[in-house]
């Protein structure tokens, strides 16, 4: 086993660049600075064949909430007093802009997404502007996927219906849990029958792809709690449901309780374990499959695009204060508007960050895998691979060499995917590592 867990893909991602002799996040990309003017320069050429064989998407960043959740340490602020409006003109300016570019117009753009924050506090007519915008200058694939992340409180049925209507046709909610006690924790607005029944009735009105989060492992959570957690997922016609151990977050709300002794919260791996457990088994048992390592979704409903041109290194222009993406062979992030951080994505490394972005997808398959690495690094793999299935995180695929995850495999699947990536980067090295 392991002595520590990688929660999600950018603690695994963290472990990679460690083994890879990177400095970590932003500091290492800010130690290659490169101008706006040198990502212009590749704009105002059309894409080339690379980029044209991969997904591409649009992430739109709008960082206010009207309620920051007490575990929450991203890139958001209340809302307070924000010109949404202006906020929402400067959104739709960026789209017109980038759409100007030859690179940009001459592929179309398979996911539109919206994170934050919570974008759900721009009104309709905020919407309708950007939208319009993305119409007007952005060329869409056909059934492109537009999907807003929101809470409850500020997205009701008739709101809803009206973002549809504009061209909406995803929407990730922020449930997090159904508990009355778990959701006061997690600073969360309604209990946990208010909470339910808004989601009856937005299941019952919107037609498109409908996906929530939850999160297991939060203080004191029961087993009869996240029992109802997963019973309700099932129960409310869903199509996917995101769920997260929850990470304590330094600078979160819940973080600087739980160091103020003011919340108590100790928790262990085979506590973590059993909660991980519990909630994909009944998932699975419904018919629910593993769509990533942290999301399940019931056979054909869910295809989340967005998250393909993440993991497979397809380009994601980052639009709005906060927004981080690649574009033409750069990493970008959005400061605020005009102010941006440039730096050029070093291809030596590129195919780890894509590994480890496919092995979120729970299949292994070592002659893939090892495409376009140097020889020797299949043998390696799979011998790592076989290593693994002996200890109990891989068994066969229906087909072929790929093997897939055990439960115990996609509980520790962050772990096991450094653990891989180890074996590539140094095949000829024997002995095992174990990276913590």
């Amino acid at each position: 086993m392991f002595s520590e867990r990688f929660r999600s893909h950018h603690d695994a991602e963290a472990g990679l660049e460690a083994m890879l002799g990177k400095p970590k996040g932003h500091l290492g990309r800010l130690l290659k600075m490169k101008s706006w003017a040198d990502v212009e320069k590749k704009l105002r050429d059309g894409p080339g064949a690379q980029e044209r064989s991969l997904p591409r998407g649009i992430y739109i960043h709008v960082p206010y909430c009207d309620k920051i959740c007490s575990f929450c340490n991203l890139n958001r602020k209340e809302r307070g007093r924000a010109d949404l409006d202006a906020y929402a003109a400067y959104i739709a300016g960026e789209l017109k802009a980038f759409g100007e570019y030859p690179y940009v117009r001459e592929q179309p753009f398979n996911s539109v997404y919206f994170g934050g924050g919570t974008p759900t506090v721009l009104s309709v007519d905020g919407f309708a502007l950007i939208l319009r915008a993305l119409g007007d200058h952005i060329p869409l694939a056909a059934g492109c996927e537009i999907s807003v992340e929101t809470t409850q409180h500020n997205l009701g049925v008739q709101k809803a219906l009206a973002l549809s209507e504009l061209g909406v046709n995803r929407f990730s909610v922020g449930i997090q849990t159904f508990s009355d006690r778990g959701r006061n924790v997690l600073g969360r607005t309604f209990n946990g029958e208010k909470s339910l029944e808004a989601l009856r009735e937005l299941r019952a009105a919107f037609t498109g792809v409908l996906g929530i989060d939850i999160i297991y492992s939060y203080p004191d959570q029961s087993i009869e709690e996240i029992t109802r957690d997963a019973e309700i997922c099932i129960e409310s016609e869903i199509d996917s449901v995101s769920f997260y151990s929850l990470m304590i977050h330094k600078g979160s709300a819940l973080a600087q309780s739980i160091e103020n002794k003011e919340t108590e919260f100790t928790r262990n791996i085979e506590w973590d374990r059993e909660r991980h457990h519990l909630f994909y088994q009944k998932l699975t048992k419904a018919g629910f499959s593993l769509l990533e390592l942290s999301k399940l979704a019931r056979p054909g409903r869910d295809a989340y695009r967005y998250i393909h041109v993440q993991y497979e290194n397809g380009d994601l222009i980052p639009i709005g204060s906060g927004a981080g993406g690649r574009l033409a062979g750069f990493r970008i992030f959005s400061m605020a508007p005009g102010h941006r951080f440039v730096s050029p994505i070093n291809k030596q490394y590129e195919r780890y960050y894509r590994m480890l972005g496919e092995l979120q997808f729970g299949l292994y398959d070592p002659k893939k895998m090892a495409e376009g690495l140097p020889p020797g690094t299949e043998k390696a793999i799979l011998e790592k691979i076989k290593e693994l299935e002996g200890r109990g995180f891989l068994i066969p695929a229906a087909q072929g060499s790929a093997r897939t995850l055990t439960p115990d495999g996609i509980f520790w699947g962050n772990n096991i995917a450094v653990e891989v990536l180890g074996a590539a980067i140094n095949p000829a090295k024997k002995e095992k590592t174990v990276y913590v």
